[in-house]
């Protein structure tokens, strides 16, 4: 008897083997490695191109630093409804976390001005260097979920040879008519340029 139910046990076991591949099998097919959900939009944004007047004769070496407040050092792109509530656009990023994409916006805008030359990182006290905090960067809601408009606010300070120091408050809010992410995004890069054209005035 006790031979038979090793024979027995014997022959279950291509069964419980072929039943155990096609398990894994399945399940590889059906989300482990696969995924029916489109890919994240990966969203860009632009410097500011224009040119701003200045007395200024030669480039002044600056570097830029960019901070966010908490909830905000992210790269999903986000919302803020009214009662407060921070959350994020599903299947939407920018093409970097929210400090290195305005790093990189800040440098470009104020290299493209033509009246500053950019170094990464500060290397001594004759250099100038501008700091800024991201207070608000966020497309707003109304009480029904809806899209109604942009916000983007920095503040900081912009320190110059050790003598030189201007306080930097800067905020602007673009209206959007649309739920669809080209209309938000659009509503975010006029906010951004409304922001570096109050920057190059105030440097």
């Amino acid at each position: 008897m006790w031979k038979n139910s090793i024979t027995m046990n014997s022959r279950k076991i291509p069964q419980l083997v072929f039943i155990l591949l096609y398990v894994l099998g399945t399940g590889a097919c059906s989300g482990l490695n696969q995924s029916d959900k489109p890919a994240a939009q990966i969203w860009w944004l632009e410097p500011y191109s224009g040119n701003i007047s200045s007395s200024t004769e030669t480039a002044e070496i600056v570097s830029v630093s960019v901070t966010a407040v908490p909830g905000l050092d992210t790269q999903r792109i986000l919302t803020l409804s009214e009662n407060a509530e921070l959350k994020k656009f599903a299947g939407a990023r920018w093409a970097d976390s929210l400090p290195e994409l305005l790093t990189s916006l800040v440098s470009r805008s104020l290299e493209g001005s033509g009246r500053f030359e950019i170094l990464p990182a500060s290397t001594g006290t004759d250099n100038c260097e501008l700091e800024l905090e991201v207070q608000a960067f966020y497309a707003t809601l109304d009480l029904n979920g809806h899209t109604t408009g942009v916000t983007v606010a920095l503040n900081g300070r912009y320190l110059c040879d050790g003598s030189k120091t201007i306080l930097i408050d800067l905020d602007s809010s673009i209206p959007v008519s649309a739920d669809r992410m080209t209309v938000i995004v659009e509503g975010f890069q006029r906010a951004v340029d409304a922001v570096m054209v109050d920057l190059l005035k105030k440097i």
